[in-house]
């Protein structure tokens, strides 16, 4: 203890002279914008290069439980078809339908940080502008519906997920033409809720509910939950529907941002129609 409070004493102006640096640099980081720009800038992206590495060496860990989960995407991906069913009184015809490739671009992207237990769930994606990545842009994952960006940075973008109450995904009872918004209402991470059904209308559990034809995040059919219970609201005349999430946000690794190229095309003609 002696030669620590020596070694503490010997070196008391050194030690002073650091005090003071310190004191100095927060002073003026606090009381001027440009240079608390260009710290708050700063430690971004050292945060953003510290989480990356670290997710980088959970990957590593992960590695075969990840290549399983790709495989079985890929083999997903490989039924898929570009083709649709139009139902007409002399039968069904199959239509090539390229508005999908037209009309909606996706990219690759890896969580390098998110939580699922708070009351306000985040996640941080590691792409950014230098990527193509806009605020507003939807999050999907293989299983379904992650959620939206919200901030961007050059190389990092944060997304508000589905498990996040300022978040709402406009959901429709796959097979029907009843839909209305889907929000998480700060429980458990594993389920969110469908209100707005009409009590006429035909419910199971185990339906699934998908992303609706109106909405401007996502391409229509994503999977969203599936039914787990249902009961009339306090009105009587719409269900409220427990849905389990289609998206298991516990052990999320690999999303794909959406960018929904005609949506500018689309608000600009809903707000033609609001106008009177």
């Amino acid at each position: 203890m002696r030669k620590l409070l020596a070694i503490l004493y010997s070196g008391r102006i050194f030690l002073l002279f650091v005090v003071l640096e310190l004191m100095a640099f927060v002073w003026i980081s606090n009381s001027r914008s440009f240079q608390r720009s260009k710290v708050l800038n700063s430690s971004n992206q050292i945060s953003g290069r510290i989480l990356n590495q670290s997710n980088e060496i959970r990957s590593y860990l992960h590695l075969k439980e990840e290549n399983l989960r790709l495989a079985k995407e890929n083999a997903r991906l490989l039924q898929l078809d570009t083709n649709f069913q139009l139902s007409l009184d002399s039968g069904t015809v199959a239509v090539n339908d390229s508005q999908f490739e037209v009309r909606y671009h996706t990219l690759q992207g890896q969580v390098i940080n998110s939580s699922y237990l708070k009351t306000r769930n985040f996640m941080t994606l590691n792409r950014g502008v230098q990527h193509g990545i806009e605020p507003g842009m939807g999050v999907i994952a293989s299983q379904g519906v992650v959620g939206r960006v919200e901030h961007v940075s050059q190389h990092f973008c944060t997304v508000t997920p589905l498990i996040n109450p300022s978040f709402s995904a406009s959901g429709r009872l796959k097979g029907s033409r009843f839909f209305g918004p889907v929000k998480w209402q700060n429980a458990d991470y594993r389920f969110a809720h469908l209100t707005d059904i009409p009590r006429y209308a035909q419910l199971q559990k185990g339906d699934t509910v998908v992303t609706d034809a109106g909405s401007l995040l996502f391409p229509p059919g994503i999977h969203i939950g599936y039914v787990e219970s249902y009961e009339l609201q306090e009105d009587q005349n719409f269900f409220e529907v427990k849905l389990r999430l289609a998206t298991d946000f516990s052990s999320l690794g690999h999303v794909y941002l959406v960018s929904d190229k005609m949506k500018m095309e689309l608000q600009l003609l809903d707000s033609l129609q609001a106008t009177p």
